[in-house]
């Protein structure tokens, strides 16, 4: 076996991890499968663009900026109108955040075309070599921003106040409220830092690929698959899942050939649906 395909697997999963974290992060504490995530990564990818085009820093400079203000354009979403929504009925937010999926792609191609665009930075096509195995330098910095992300998330739900917070919404809103939680705000900041690691791997993509305002939807049933592997909510799951599915599917190319990588991701989602709906990275629960 290849061991620099299993390493370009391992590298490319840590990008699906990030790409799957704000998903699963959104559905555990909102119960809201947000359908217009992967159109939120694509927005994180073009302010990212947009503060390149006008400052010429690297992407890597313009990550932070890009999060923040994808952060701030997603608050209000949710503030003013899914948690409303939330409280109606299941089906009403899932429809909700389609039609906002549409609507962010229809205003992204006008504002910007249908033309592919991608982030310069010297390290998107470059690479190392590190004992005999080629790694991918893009890659390599993906991994490790979503390792710290997916490490500063796990900190920040388990180890802080407002974690506990957003924890104890999640799991009882109607009692989090009566103890004083303002859990129409917690509910809103979290879908705000679900776009900000959503805009993160929006950066990443846009440095290792190029983009436009219709890519999200493979990056949607990336974080799907990502988010049924690792478990609803779990953020070590999700990283072993975003690695999992990317030396998988590394394996299927070299096996293969590149058609069968989507093929892979498809049929391991279902797979997983099917006979581990609770994903193959939770704890089976004992009585």
């Amino acid at each position: 076996m290849n061991a620099t395909v299993i390493a370009a697997g391992i590298l490319a999963g840590g990008l699906y991890a990030l790409i799957g974290l704000g998903l699963s992060l959104v559905f555990g504490v909102l119960k809201l499968m947000n359908l217009a995530y992967a159109q939120v990564i694509i927005i994180g990818a073009y302010v990212a663009w947009l503060i390149i085009d006008h400052t010429g820093v690297d992407p890597l400079v313009a990550l932070p900026f890009a999060m923040a203000a994808t952060a701030l354009m997603a608050y209000p979403f949710q503030r003013f109108l899914l948690t409303g929504l939330l409280r109606t009925s299941i089906t009403a937010p899932l429809v909700a955040t389609f039609g906002l999926a549409l609507l962010a792609q229809a205003g992204l191609q006008a504002a910007f075309g249908i033309d592919e665009r991608s982030l310069p930075a010297a390290y998107g096509d470059s690479g190392l070599t590190v004992l005999g195995v080629r790694i991918q330098s893009i890659y390599l910095i993906a991994f490790a921003l979503a390792g710290v992300l997916c490490l500063a998330t796990h900190l920040l739900l388990t180890q802080t106040r407002i974690g506990s917070a957003v924890r104890a919404a999640a799991a009882d809103p109607q009692t989090a409220s009566v103890l004083g939680m303002d859990v129409d705000r917690i509910y809103a900041w979290t879908f705000a830092f679900s776009a900000a690691l959503a805009a993160a791997a929006g950066v990443m993509t846009g440095v290792a690929q190029s983009f436009t305002p219709a890519s999200g939807t493979p990056l949607l049933l990336t974080g799907f698959a990502v988010m049924a592997l690792g478990g609803i909510g779990g953020v070590g799951g999700t990283f072993a899942a975003g690695i999992f599915l990317g030396v998988l599917q590394s394996l299927s190319v070299s096996l293969f050939g590149a058609g069968y990588q989507d093929l892979v991701v498809y049929l391991t989602f279902f797979l997983v649906l099917s006979f581990r709906p609770t994903g193959l990275f939770t704890r089976r629960r004992t009585a």
